[in-house]
């Protein structure tokens, strides 16, 4: 059952032009840049538009005297740019704004202990971007660098070839390239194909290697210490997800080590679990169901709107597979629900993401054999009840990224449809023995469905990059829960397997089977910039 409730509270090796607003003062005392490298200091050369140019790869160094500096970025739709902004003297911001009401800002560089920004992202739409830098709450200034990088073609054409079963030795100079943290980096080329298995392996007795593998559409996997603590060589074993140049960053994990190293391509073990990289062809594979006018048992409020609004959230975020299914009300039968699900999954490809939402009643059920507690889960469809493990059973054959989502009470039971298999999510509004609220203060059926539904519109896309992580959407989630309640606990009852009840509180419950669905596994590419489907209406 569902408890009522209120709510309490392109193209790729593109060219970026920056020309910067105020060049005396950045390029004024103070200011120093190194001369060689995959970013080398900004030559003396010709001002345009008033300012010195800065090409894509290149980085400049400035001098920050209050308020902000100013760059303007000329920018294509469908490029992917990167931006880092340092210092050693301020906390910085790096803000960019663009056409069609674009606008990014980062304080803190994403996924890491500094503060330093960054932003990595797609740029929607041909036209002038600008760039802002300055100091956090306009307090501090001094020297900092702006960098800029086409991850798609890191080392700008002069990447070295490396061929599959290749092994090559090489050695890290303070003449080589700099990489975009700054330290010192050799680059390789590889030509891939879709669906290849592949370990790369980076060795050395004299550096501790980082290895980064940047993606034809400039997507980067990377490993540092693949045996943790027990050395410092490298390895990532990956399943391509599209034809193209892949692009190999041999580097250290300390910015300036210089050494000897070896790096090897080989088909990757048939017994080694792969990273599987989203490509930007991917898209959502959804079977959307929401009931709230039960015959059988009490009817409920919205549910059912939560199932559409989260259709017309994944076919406005240009991931919708045409072949998606909403089952609503009377038509979300267990027949409608096994046919559905048989469809969708026989229609997608490897790199695509399975959606299974629901929104409705759940139940506990006693006396049963199937699980320790004696007790088993259930999601209410329109006719009869959809019991967990039956779930997990039309799931034992599915090889697929899968994301589950359950928004009715004891909705946590179904964690062993998520547990069965890698590359699987589950995010459920309550645990196993907890009944789950109606959110009727969002004019929604459950929390968690509007929740889901706002990070589908884009909240979830945390560092801006246009693709959302596992990590990201579980993060998402969590902290907008938390946030609406925080000052007023979500009481509800808790039911234990002999059926006795007792006052409780409801909680979100993310679920990634451990690491089964890595933190930085990319589920979907919102508003895919190259050349996306779109999903027929239902």
């Amino acid at each position: 059952m569902k408890k009522a409730g209120l709510l309490t509270a392109a193209a790729l090796g593109a060219m970026l032009v920056l020309a910067p607003a105020g060049a005396q003062e950045m390029l004024g005392a103070g200011a120093s840049s190194a001369s060689s490298g995959l970013y080398p200091a900004k030559q003396q050369r010709k001002p345009r538009s008033g300012g010195a140019t800065l090409m894509i790869g290149e980085a400049t160094d400035g001098m920050l005297n209050g308020g902000a500096d100013s760059y303007v970025l000329e920018g294509r739709a469908g490029q992917r740019v990167r931006i880092s902004l340092s210092s050693s003297r301020f906390d910085t911001i790096l803000r960019i704004t663009g056409p069609g009401g674009f606008e990014m800002e980062n304080d803190d560089a994403p996924g890491r202990e500094t503060l330093d920004s960054m932003i990595d992202t797609v740029l929607p739409a041909d036209g002038t971007y600008r760039l802002s830098v300055s100091a956090y709450g306009n307090e501090g200034s001094g020297g900092y660098r702006l960098a800029t990088m086409d991850p798609a073609n890191p080392a700008r054409g002069n990447a070295r070839p490396i061929a599959m079963g290749a092994t090559v030795n090489g050695l890290l100079t303070q003449s080589d390239d700099r990489a975009f943290d700054g330290g010192f980096v050799d680059y390789y080329a590889f030509p891939g194909r879709a669906g290849q298995r592949v370990t790369f392996d980076l060795g050395s007795d004299e550096i501790d290697t980082t290895l980064a593998i940047y993606l034809p559409d400039g997507r980067e996997e990377a490993n540092d210490d693949f045996r943790s603590i027990d050395g410092t060589d490298s390895r990532l074993s990956i399943t391509l997800p599209q034809d193209g140049t892949y692009h190999i960053a041999a580097s250290s994990f300390s910015p300036g080590e210089i050494g000897r190293y070896s790096l090897t391509l080989r088909q990757a073990d048939a017994d080694v679990r792969t990273v599987r990289p989203s490509s930007s062809n991917s898209r959502v594979y959804a079977l959307s169901v929401g009931v709230a006018d039960y015959d059988r048992i009490s009817p409920l409020n919205r549910t059912d709107e939560d199932a559409s609004r989260v259709t017309a959230a994944l076919r406005s975020a240009g991931v919708l597979a045409p072949e998606s299914v909403t089952l609503l009300n009377a038509q979300a039968t267990r027949a409608n629900f096994r046919r559905a699900l048989n469809d969708i999954t026989n229609a997608m490809g490897d790199d695509d993401l399975l959606l299974v939402f629901f929104s409705g009643h759940g139940e506990k059920v006693e006396n049963m054999t199937t699980e320790r507690d004696g007790s088993a889960e259930t999601i209410e469809l329109y006719d009869a009840a959809l019991f967990d493990y039956e779930l997990a059973e039309m799931f034992e054959s599915i090889d697929a990224r899968t994301l589950l989502v359950i928004d009715a009470c004891f909705a946590g039971g179904f964690d062993n449809v998520i547990d069965q298999r890698v590359d699987r999510m589950g995010i459920f509004s309550s645990d196993e023995d907890t009944l789950s609220l109606v959110a009727s203060g969002e004019k929604s059926g459950g929390y968690i469905s509007h929740i889901f539904r706002q990070a589908l519109e884009g909240g979830a896309d945390m560092n801006g990059d246009r693709a959302v992580q596992a990590g990201e959407l579980g993060e998402y989630m969590r902290r907008e829960f938390y946030r609406m309640v925080l000052e007023e606990p979500l009481v509800t009852d808790a039911e234990d397997f002999r059926d006795m009840q007792t006052p409780g509180w409801q909680h979100i419950i993310v679920d990634r089977g451990g690491d089964g669905m890595p933190h930085q596994q990319v589920l979907m590419n919102l508003g895919n910039a190259y050349g996306e489907r779109v999903a027929r209406a239902n």
